[in-house]
């Protein structure tokens, strides 16, 4: 076993790493529940997708009257909108498949009042294709943004460039839309997932100091106890399986048991502290402060990104050193 002191080491700190991504994950999700976080970042989205800047939490009923607020209220959004006990209020969805908006869009532009009427609204033909007169429509109407209608001006003349049959003109000008808000959700999914990330490493250093998990005293802990390391690799076996669901029961019961069979140098113990910090000075302080952030850093990193490398790490455990290559005739050792 002590033939791999620095894997032994490795796979100490990636198991303690692997059960406090798994609290950190699930503190992160109830946060982002709570707070309906995904929510209210793509309804900002699809504000600036259209091209309106209203504050919807500061001004309701203005938001009301934006063409964001009607496609919200539109009944396709609303079906799949969910109501929040805390404010008495529809909140908007987490999730808008791409079809649905384009419905829920084209339905919003073809009940728009206009604010004039101009001749050539008046003039329109009964015959004249349908995409011809929502565009007649969304030049006379203002409560469209300059900028939406320039989009919706481009998608229209793209749709009547690709097809001359006016009952596809429409549907094509709907996929114009479609692929429009794919690659705005493609760059918003980027910004959430940013923006998760820096608040998993808020809580996971928020996380390590609660409980005072300093990476960089674990590594010196690990590295110059050989019984605990000894008690980690014995156990570490014993959730191995576990990659399909770590957060299941079986799992989480083997990581607690895991945990408390071994002397792991975390917590606010007396034992732990006075051997952490030997003397109350800064240098120790920042020290701590550093490991802190580092364990926040790993923890962000999340659950199952720790145990892949535990199990490998085990896996090249398991393997053993390279046998020593033998004579076939004496079998003496080269």
């Amino acid at each position: 076993m002590e033939h791999f002191p620095l894997l032994d080491i490795a796979i100490g700190l990636t198991l303690i790493y692997t059960f406090l991504s798994l609290l950190a994950s699930e503190l992160t999700e109830f946060l982002t529940t709570v707070r309906r976080w995904r929510a209210a970042q793509l309804q900002q989205g699809v504000m600036t997708l259209l091209g309106e800047a209203v504050n919807f939490k500061q001004y309701p009923e203005e938001f009301k009257n934006t063409i964001t607020g009607k496609l919200y209220s539109s009944s396709l959004i609303a079906s799949i909108t969910q109501q929040s006990r805390r404010y008495s209020r529809f909140v908007g969805p987490s999730y808008i498949p791409s079809r649905l908006f384009a419905d829920a869009l084209l339905e919003v532009l073809q009940t728009l009042e206009s604010g004039h009427q101009p001749a050539a609204l008046q003039d329109v033909d009964q015959a004249a294709s349908e995409l011809s007169q929502l565009l007649v429509q969304i030049e006379s109407s203002d409560q469209i943004p300059p900028r939406l209608k320039d989009n919706l001006k481009r998608f229209a003349k793209s749709a009547e460039t690709d097809t001359q049959e006016t009952a596809l003109q429409m549907q094509r000008f709907k996929h114009e839309i479609v692929l429009w808000y794919e690659h705005s959700m493609d760059r918003l999914s980027g910004v959430y997932r940013r923006n998760i990330k820096v608040l998993s490493i808020v809580i996971g250093s928020m996380l390590a100091l609660v409980i005072n998990v300093d990476s960089l005293f674990m590594l010196r802990r690990i590295s110059e106890n050989t019984a605990t390391r000894s008690v980690i690799i014995e156990n570490a076996l014993q959730i191995q399986g576990c990659e399909a669901d770590l957060s299941s029961a079986q799992c989480m019961t083997q990581l607690d048991a895991l945990l408390d069979e071994t002397t792991v140098p975390i917590g606010w113990h007396p034992v732990n502290f006075r051997q952490q910090f030997p003397q109350r000075t800064l240098p120790y302080l920042l020290r701590a402060v550093a490991g802190w952030l580092l364990t926040g850093i790993a923890i962000s990193m999340g659950a199952h990104f720790w145990f892949q490398i535990l199990e490998q790490f085990i896996e090249i455990r398991e393997t053993g050193e390279k046998p020593a290559a033998t004579n076939d005739r004496t079998g003496r050792e080269i």
